[in-house]
């Protein structure tokens, strides 16, 4: 799909640059929901395994394109012979998911998918059913956006910022390089879309469905021949990435050099390391990796270096990113592993790859951001994402979680991983006019390394204090003491 090859750490680096330029992340779309839109505002102010089911082998014609229902998904049909310019098709309706043992294990990525949006987590998608999948990009495209635009059955937690008798049609769809520009058929320039959280739903919800096809990383949405995307109050002016649209304050950074590396054991040859577990919820992922020595045996983990790099995502197993681990391989022989795919299709989660002896391949749906941290010395966690509201580029909280309740006057605990100067993690709660009510700080089990460090402690809520409130936390900053890095989790208090 792209008109010109391109080393992947220059792209990566230029998709950095570009998504700096845009302040899309200093109003994240957690909280864009409680604010008043103000007038005509532009967007860039917002924001284990699965089990194999049928894979369906496609026409030579279009050489890589397999696409298999996802276990625990719901399927939507969708008119398999739409054609650019033509009017959305009838509604979709869900079909029951089939059975694993009538189809071969999958090959390679299941593109045929649509995304729904969640309140304040990044999408989620689902398998779209059809017949016939088009041969080129463009039509393949307008077939995802029409069936998202008439879905009626959706993933469990989540929402469509489209009605299923909406009246909004694809005009186009065109492909140049790495974008396709998307033009919309809106009668009378209505949406018929209200509410900023709403509205950037819509846009979320877009974008991720039309970069799912491979080779495409931006869209450009267009109205009625060309025209701004004017949804309500929110006006689409430039190009977006899935990166514009996930949530989080920050970017996974990508690249070698900016990725973790650690000095484990390296004494002891033909140590590597073996999957233990691989889990998404649907915004965070945990690899679970465990030390194992020639005879299987669990070892030492040896050093390691883990990074995220851009992929070709038009390789048959490859997403838009994928996140490398290599530990350290001392000596000849083999830890008796064996070299392995696994296909997860999950979001963000898509495959995990491995050689078998030290090199593991995560391939991902965008670049949230993302951590390593050892429990133990034979074991190597690797989390990507988290609750956009309890992630930061420092700091990532696993409980409690937005929404929670906690108990006026009772400790409440926390659990989860910091990178911050000196182990040092600082903490604040907030009642609903942002006045400080309680604080403190407490240590990580490491501070100012390249892993993360973790934690799980309590903390005393204050007494006679109900209602919502806000807890923060936060690493001070060592030069002027200001907070960085800040994670906001409302609280429902009792």
């Amino acid at each position: 799909m792209t008109d010109e090859r391109r080393d992947d750490e220059i792209v990566g680096r230029a998709l950095s640059r570009a998504i700096e330029t845009i302040d899309l992340n200093q109003t994240p779309y957690e909280r864009s929901r409680l604010a008043t839109a103000p007038a005509r505002r532009s967007i860039f102010g917002l924001w284990q395994v699965a089990t194999a089911a049928a894979a369906i082998v496609l026409a030579l014609a279009i050489g890589s394109w397999l696409t298999r229902p996802t276990d625990g998904q719901p399927g939507v049909a969708a008119s398999p012979t739409a054609s650019v310019g033509a009017p959305t098709g009838p509604a979709a309706t869900a079909t029951p998911t089939p059975s694993p043992i009538s189809s071969p294990a999958p090959t390679g990525l299941d593109h045929q998918r649509i995304y729904f949006a969640r309140d304040s987590q990044p999408p989620i998608s689902a398998h779209i059913d059809s017949t016939a999948i088009p041969p080129a990009p463009e039509p393949r495209i307008q077939l995802r956006l029409s069936s998202l635009l008439s879905a009626t059955q959706l993933p469990p937690g989540s929402f469509s910022a489209f009605s299923s008798r909406t009246t909004i049609g694809l005009n186009s769809v065109r492909v140049n390089g790495e974008t396709a520009t998307v033009d919309f058929r809106v009668n009378g320039g209505d949406w018929g879309i209200r509410g900023s959280a709403q509205s950037l739903a819509a846009v979320q919800q877009l974008v991720y469905t039309a970069t799912e096809e491979p080779g495409i990383r931006r869209v450009v949405l267009t109205q009625n021949g060309g025209n701004k995307v004017t949804i309500d109050q929110l006006v689409v002016d430039k190009p977006l990435a899935r990166e514009d649209m996930f949530g989080y304050s920050s970017t996974g950074a990508l690249g070698k050099d900016r990725g973790i590396t650690w000095g484990g054991d390296d004494s002891v040859a033909h140590v590597g390391a073996r999957l233990l577990s691989a889990t998404s919820d649907g915004s965070r992922v945990v690899i679970k990796l465990e030390g194992r020595g020639p005879n299987g045996q669990a070892a030492k983990l040896p050093s390691f270096a883990a990074w995220l790099e851009q992929s070709d995502d038009q390789a048959l197993t490859n997403g838009k990113y994928g996140l490398y681990v290599e530990l350290q391989w001392n000596g000849g022989g083999n830890s008796n592993g064996a070299a392995d795919l696994t296909i997860y299709d999950q979001t963000p989660l898509r495959t995990v790859t491995t050689n078998g002896n030290n090199v593991f391949r995560i391939e991902l749906d965008d670049s949230r951001p993302w951590r390593a941290y050892v429990p133990s010395p034979s074991q190597l966690v690797i989390e990507i994402g988290g609750d956009p509201r309890a992630t930061s580029d420092r700091i990532a909280v696993t409980a409690p979680k937005p929404g929670d309740i906690a108990n006026s006057g009772a400790d409440l605990t926390l659990t989860g991983s910091a990178r911050v100067f000196e182990a040092n993690v600082v903490w604040r709660v907030l009642d609903s006019t942002g006045k400080v009510v309680a604080n403190g700080h407490f240590l990580t089990s490491l501070g100012s390394s390249a892993v993360w460090g973790t934690f799980n402690t309590k903390i005393a809520m204050p007494a006679n204090v109900r209602g919502n409130l806000t807890l923060e936390l936060f690493e001070a900053s060592p030069k002027d003491g200001s907070a960085q890095g800040v994670v906001q989790i409302p609280l429902a208090v009792r």
